[in-house]
């Protein structure tokens, strides 16, 4: 990918440059350092106004392709190990090859961003990932006797690792597509899409490969990829040419490489908004996402009811957390950014930690709900709070930063929730975490940085 691309367009979104003492950005376009600042609340968040931006709705039907496809494998391409293994252990491996290119690539994948064209980025990444899982379902569509567990493994790594390029890509182009004050309404979008994507596509593309076969769904997955990255390259907005260091040799581009991921985690240091929504991300990742392995146990041994009573739970949750990213827009209008952020971590601990013992079948189903709203909103705030806190030149390093820190420590938050639920107990240790979630809230309370952000 080139290092210099795009023409001298201005950014749609961006407000004049602030005098920012911080730092200066390593990449300067025309030599002026851009600032995104916190948006003024300005009038109701419209997602008709979102949606406007012809460059944007590309960009969320491109994400939307790519999150549907992401997800189809999530569960399919694990269980087709089991199926041609008969191993758990073996299966368990495929989902440590999902999450192992976070801790490996995520920071270098930031770099890369802030150096490349965004867009041709997203566009390059989603021809790859096409490319690559329609040729291996067409191959076994015609000889099922070719795919292997190796090729699976493979498979699940190239496209977690590309991964690490799409997502801090499409963090950091957003703003550079919709106003200041139509970012939130374009995040709720956002977050609808991933949220589909992430809870939604799996379990379809598990029924999906036991009823068309493994091979239609790896080959389906390659054309979402193949039109998401077609979406993306009809947007029309060009990124301004960057100046970027040019060096010989791999000593010093490893030594270039290695300075610009520094830089990047000195704009953490050095901006505390920053860093506490990375704590923010990283702790809920890891005591809340394993709960969703907790609940199928508490559905099953707690309430001793059928898998029909855990989809239901399940889709309740689903609902939350679409009401709750496109509450965030006019919740966050109203009562600040800061403030939705802090009242839904406080509300989703004191969920978790009533949750499990809450009587009857019907009060759980309402408190997923709730659950699911808290987190959707929360959502929501976290990906602004990354987005106006960070120049331009510098929102690819933080962006992914933040993505290697959260889904990164998932695998952690699993393997502790199965070491303690046999010690402790479902019920109790749903209130552990709970807990945990509430001091996090009352944390955030005395964060000026996060309480008074409008």
């Amino acid at each position: 990918m080139p290092e210099e691309m795009g023409s001298r367009l201005p950014s749609r979104g961006q407000e004049p440059p602030d005098e920012d003492p911080r730092r200066r950005a390593p990449f300067s376009s025309s030599g002026t350092e851009v600032r995104v600042g916190i948006p003024h609340p300005g009038p109701d968040p419209s997602f008709r106004a979102a949606l406007a931006s012809r460059d944007f709705t590309l960009l969320w039907l491109g994400q939307f392709g790519s999150e549907v496809g992401n997800g189809l494998v999530q569960l399919a391409l694990p269980l087709l190990v089991y199926a041609i293994t008969g191993s758990a252990i073996q299966m368990a491996g495929a989902y440590i090859f999902q999450f192992l290119p976070w801790l490996l690539f995520g920071l270098l994948g930031g770099v890369l961003v802030d150096r490349w064209d965004r867009r041709i980025t997203i566009v390059v990444v989603e021809l790859v990932r096409a490319v690559a899982f329609l040729s291996v379902g067409i191959a076994f569509a015609i000889d099922s006797d070719i795919l292997t567990v190796q090729m699976i493994y493979a498979l699940i790594f190239m496209e977690s690792s590309l991964q690490n390029f799409f997502n801090p890509a499409r963090l950091a182009l957003m703003p550079n597509l919709v106003k200041a004050e139509d970012l939130r309404a374009g995040n709720s979008l956002m977050e609808v899409s991933r949220h589909i994507g992430f809870l939604v596509a799996p379990s379809a593309g598990v029924a999906l490969a036991d009823y068309l076969g493994a091979a239609t769904i790896i080959i389906i997955d390659g054309v979402t990829f193949a039109i998401s990255g077609l979406t993306v390259f009809m947007i029309r907005w060009r990124q301004p040419k960057r100046i970027v260091e040019r060096v010989e040799g791999w000593r010093q581009q490893l030594a270039q490489v290695y300075r610009e991921t520094s830089e990047g985690i000195t704009v953490i240091r050095t901006v505390r908004l920053l860093q506490v929504t990375i704590l923010l991300g990283f702790a809920l990742n890891l005591v809340v996402a394993p709960i969703q392995t907790l609940l199928p146990l508490y559905v099953f041994d707690v309430k001793e009811q059928p898998q029909a009573y855990f989809a239901l739970l399940a889709l309740t949750f689903i609902v939350g957390l679409l009401v709750g990213s496109l509450a965030a827009p006019a919740i966050s209008k109203r009562a600040g950014l800061g403030k939705m952020t802090i009242g839904s971590v406080i509300v989703l601990g004191a969920t978790i930690s009533v949750a499990a013992y809450l009587p009857t079948l019907i009060v759980p189903i309402g408190a997923l709900v709730v659950a699911g709203i808290a987190i959707g909103a929360l959502n929501v705030g976290q990906m602004n709070m990354l987005q106006t806190s960070t120049t331009d030149e510098e929102r690819g390093r933080v962006s992914a930063a933040y993505y290697s820190v959260t889904l990164g420590v998932r695998t952690a938050g699993y393997a502790v929730a199965g070491a303690l639920v046999a010690p402790l107990g479902i019920q109790p240790l749903f209130v552990v975490f709970g807990v945990i979630v509430l001091c996090l809230g009352l944390f955030l309370i005395r964060v000026p940085e996060i309480r008074d952000h409008v």
